[in-house]
Parts: structure tokens; C-alpha cells; sequence
């Protein structure tokens, strides 16, 4: 099960010391591909690495490398002195969800060129379910699906639960006259694009997970 209950189901004294060697399970808590973010979803804050995408109120356009999330996961938003920072849920044994009752949330990581603006790159996409849903919906469309096949201008507005998500499909065949992009320069982008793996979302070790908790039962 990957969303779990908000009530604390273990006292911050019972978890014993052996317990904080356990690991987290290998291919478990982050996930690759359509059928993982779904499972994901249907159980049920953002990074701050330079590799992530920043959504903006005017949008952009990015080219998705693949035509699915190459990571799934849940995340925890735990209050530090610094603020707010975000932990990979561990699932089974999260010293998060057991002790102090936190809930996760499904995040989903996808690989896409951001072509706006002077620095073109590779970049990491994380989707709240919202987003996910719509470019689940887009992977599917008969006309503009497969995700990858094309390109897409992404843009967002609002905060908190008032924020929405505009996902408009943009054919090759008008990169130049609509985006003032050369459409050789663009494929060759494409091309050499190197996407990243699941290994770039970090998963904190349990005992250090668990040594913020006790702090915070």
C-alpha cells in the first residue's frame, strides 16, 4: 500500500536501534512508468535541485524525452529550523508514516527539454496527480499521444489548491513560426538529450528519517 494512514501507528520508543539500520527496498519506493504512477496514484512540495523544472504563468516549451515518468514515488514535506524539506517515503518501515503520522504524497518525475528561453536542456518534470493526470490523458489522445511524439507548451497558475495546469499541444511543423525556433537545431537538441534515471531522486537513509521523527513525536 502506498499512501498510508495520518495516525501514528508505532510510539517513537518502540522502534528499537536494529530498526535503524533497515534500508529501504531497492525498486520499491521509486518507481519506473506509466503502470507504477498509476498504481501510485490510485493508493492514495517540490525539489530544489537546478536539474528541475520551474513552472511559470507564461508557458513553455518542452519536448518530453520519453513518452512516460521514469520515476514514481511518494514524498513527505517535513518542517526543518531551515523550512519546509521533502523525503522519499520509504513505505513499509517509514519512520514518517509510523511514527509521527505524516501522509505522503504521489509525485512523478519526467525527463523533458525545456526549449524556452537561452539555456536549452534536459530537465526533471515532477507532476503533482493533477498534472499527472492530464498528460496521462495526453499519452492517450488519438491525435496528440504518444506523449513523446511532439511537443507540448506547459504553463501554471495559481497556488495551493487553487493551482491549475495548462498542457497545449504544439506540432514540429510550427516550432519556427510560432516559437521562432529552427526545427533542425530543435531535432538535433532532441537527439543528443541524455535523460536522467531514477537514481537522481535521493532517498535519505532510514536512520537518519528516523532521527528526525523522534525528534518530532
Amino acid at each position: 500500500m502506498l499512501f498510508r494512514s495520518t495516525k501514528p501507528t508505532i510510539d517513537a520508543g518502540a522502534y528499537t536501534e536494529d530498526s535503524e539500520t533497515l534500508m529501504p527496498k531497492v525498486g520499491t519506493t521509486v518507481q519506473e512508468g506509466w503502470d507504477a504512477a498509476d498504481a501510485l496514484l490510485k493508493t492514495d512540495g517540490d525539489k530544489d535541485y537546478p536539474t528541475d523544472f520551474k513552472f511559470t504563468e507564461e508557458p513553455q516549451l518542452v519536448k518530453f524525452i520519453q513518452s512516460g515518468p521514469f520515476a514514481s514515488y511518494d514524498q513527505h514535506w517535513i518542517e526543518r529550523p531551515k523550512g519546509k524539506k521533502s523525503f522519499v517515503c520509504l513505505q513499509d518501515d517509514c519512520p514518517f508514516c509510523d511514527i509521527i503520522g505524516d501522509k505522503a504524497r504521489g509525485k512523478f518525475a519526467f525527463n523533458i527539454l525545456v526549449l524556452s528561453g537561452e539555456e536549452k536542456k534536459v530537465q526533471i518534470l515532477t507532476a503533482p496527480p493533477t498534472l499527472y493526470r492530464q498528460l496521462r490523458k495526453a499519452h492517450e489522445d488519438d491525435r496528440k499521444g504518444p506523449l513523446a511524439r511532439e511537443f507540448w507548451a506547459i504553463s501554471r497558475n495559481g497556488t495551493g489548491p487553487q493551482t491549475t495546469y495548462t498542457l497545449d499541444f504544439v506540432r514540429a511543423r510550427d516550432l519556427s513560426e510560432e516559437w521562432g525556433l529552427n526545427t533542425e537545431e530543435v531535432n538535433e537538441l532532441v537527439a543528443s538529450a541524455v535523460p536522467f534515471t531514477a537514481e537522481v531522486i535521493r532517498e535519505t537513509p532510514r536512520s537518519e528519517m528516523l532521527e528526525i521523527a523522534r525528534s518530532l513525536a
